[in-house]
C-alpha cells in the first residue's frame, strides 16, 4: 500500500489501547465524586468547575490553534490538524459538562443568593448581567456558537480532502478570520460569567485576555502530546518532520511568555494601584499556602518551561518537548486551583476531589477524543505540504 493509500484510511492510532481504560477510570473517578457531592455538595460542584474548565481549554483551546492554523498557514499546523479538529468536536460533551455547574449555581456564586443582593448596593447595580438566566443564556449561545464553528471547520476540512476545490481552502481561511475574532469575544464574557463573578465585587481589564491565552496554551500543549504519540503511524511519520516540533516549541515559548506577560501584567498594576476594592484578591492568593501555590506556578509554568524551549535540543526531540507539555498541562490544573479555590479556601490543603473531577471528566472525555480522531484520515490531502512530503517518502 502507497503512502497515499495509507494516507486515506481512517485513522487507527496506539491511543486505541487506551480509550476503554480511559472511559472506565473516567466513570469510577466521577461516581466517587458524586458519592462525596452526598457529603459535601459545596465542594463537589467547587471541584466540578475546575475540571470543567480545565478540559473546557483543550477543547476551546485547540479550536483556537486550528482557526490560527488556517489563518497563518505553515506546515506545523498541517501535522497537527487531524488532533486538533478531534479535540474541536468535543465541544458539544463540554456542553453537557456545563450542566452540572448551572445546577450548582448556588454553590459556586454569590450574586445567585437573593439575601446577598438585597444587602449590597454593587450586587444590585450588576444584577441586569448577573442573573441566572442571563449567565445560562449567554453559555448557551457561546457553546451553540462555537459548536458551529467546530462543525464547519472539520466539514469544509473533509469537503476539500474530497475534492480538492481551492475554494474551500479559501472559506476555511474566512471562516477563520471570523472566528478567531467571535472566540476571543466569547470566552472573554465566558472568563467573565463563570470564573470572575465568583468573586463579584473584584474586576480586571486583563482577565478576559489571560483566559484566552491560558486556554490556547492548555489546546497547544496536548496536541503537542497527541503528536508526539502519533508520530511514529505511519504515514503521519512520513509527514513530520523535526523542524515541524521546532516550531512547536516555539509556538508554545509564545504563548507561555504571552500568559506570563498578561498575569503579571494584571499583578502588577493593581498591586501598583492598591485599591481596596482590587488588591483583596492578591491578598488572598498570597497567604494561608496561597503564596506557595504561586510560587510554585511561576517556576514550573513560566521560568522553567521558558529556559527549556529555548533549547534547540529539547524542541528538536520530540520526547522531551512532550515532557514539557505534560508540565504545562500540570500547571495549567494548578493555575485554575489558584484563581478559583481562595475565594472559598482561606487556606491551601489538597482536595482529591479536585483530581477525581479532572481524571473523571478526563476519561470520559479523552475516550470521545479517540473515537473522533479514529474516524479521521492520517493527514489531510490536497495540502502542498503533505503532498509534498508523501511523494518525498515514495520516493
Amino acid at each position: 500500500m502507497t503512502g497515499m493509500d495509507n494516507a486515506t484510511a481512517p485513522m487507527r492510532t496506539p491511543l486505541d489501547r487506551a480509550q476503554l481504560p480511559a472511559l472506565l477510570l473516567g466513570v469510577v473517578a466521577l461516581a466517587a465524586l458524586g458519592f462525596s457531592s452526598l457529603q459535601n455538595a459545596d465542594a463537589f460542584f467547587r471541584a466540578w468547575l475546575i475540571g470543567f474548565l480545565f478540559w473546557f481549554g483543550v477543547a476551546i483551546g485547540s479550536l483556537g490553534i486550528l482557526m490560527l492554523q488556517y489563518l497563518t498557514g505553515g506546515a506545523w499546523g498541517v501535522v497537527m490538524r487531524r488532533p486538533l479538529e478531534a479535540a474541536s468536536r468535543t465541544i458539544p460533551l463540554v456542553a453537557v459538562f456545563f450542566v452540572p455547574i448551572v445546577l450548582g449555581l448556588h454553590s459556586l456564586y454569590e450574586w445567585t443568593h437573593a439575601d446577598v443582593v438585597a444587602k449590597d448596593a454593587l450586587l444590585q447595580h450588576k444584577a441586569p448581567y448577573l442573573n441566572a438566566p442571563f449567565f445560562v443564556g449567554r453559555a448557551v449561545f457561546c457553546f451553540a456558537l462555537w459548536i458551529v464553528f467546530a462543525y464547519l471547520l472539520s466539514r469544509w476540512s473533509r469537503e476539500y480532502e474530497s475534492s480538492g476545490d481551492p475554494w474551500y481552502a479559501l472559506r476555511l481561511r474566512a471562516i477563520s478570520a471570523a472566528g478567531l475574532l467571535l472566540l476571543g469575544l466569547t470566552l472573554t464574557f465566558a472568563s467573565v460569567d463563570w470564573m470572575m463573578s465568583i468573586e463579584p465585587h473584584w474586576f480586571s481589564t486583563m482577565y478576559g485576555i489571560s483566559f484566552v491565552i491560558g486556554n490556547l496554551l492548555t489546546g497547544f500543549a496536548f496536541t503537542i502530546i497527541m503528536v508526539v504519540l502519533l508520530a511514529g503511524v505511519d504515514p503521519l511519520s512520513r509527514v513530520v518532520k523535526p523542524l515541524n516540533f521546532r516550531d512547536f516549541g516555539n509556538l508554545q515559548l509564545a504563548f507561555i511568555m504571552l500568559w506570563a506577560y498578561t498575569a503579571f501584567s494584571q499583578f502588577l498594576l493593581i498591586w501598583y494601584g492598591n485599591l481596596k476594592e482590587e488588591i483583596p484578591y492578591y491578598l488572598r492568593r498570597m497567604n494561608e499556602g496561597w503564596g506557595a501555590v504561586a510560587a510554585i506556578l511561576i517556576v514550573f509554568h513560566f521560568f522553567l518551561p521558558f529556559v527549556m524551549l529555548l533549547m534547540r535540543d529539547i524542541k528538536d526531540r520530540p520526547k522531551t518537548l512532550g515532557v514539557v507539555s505534560f508540565l504545562i498541562l500540570l500547571m495549567r490544573v494548578l493555575d485554575l486551583r489558584w484563581l478559583i479555590s481562595p475565594a472559598f479556601e482561606p487556606a491551601f490543603h489538597f482536595d482529591w476531589r479536585i483530581s477525581a473531577a479532572v481524571i473523571g471528566l478526563g476519561g470520559i472525555w479523552f475516550a470521545l477524543y479517540v473515537r473522533l480522531l479514529r474516524g479521521n484520515t492520517m493527514v489531510p490531502l490536497n495540502e502542498p505540504y503533505v503532498q509534498k512530503a508523501l511523494g518525498e517518502a515514495k520516493h
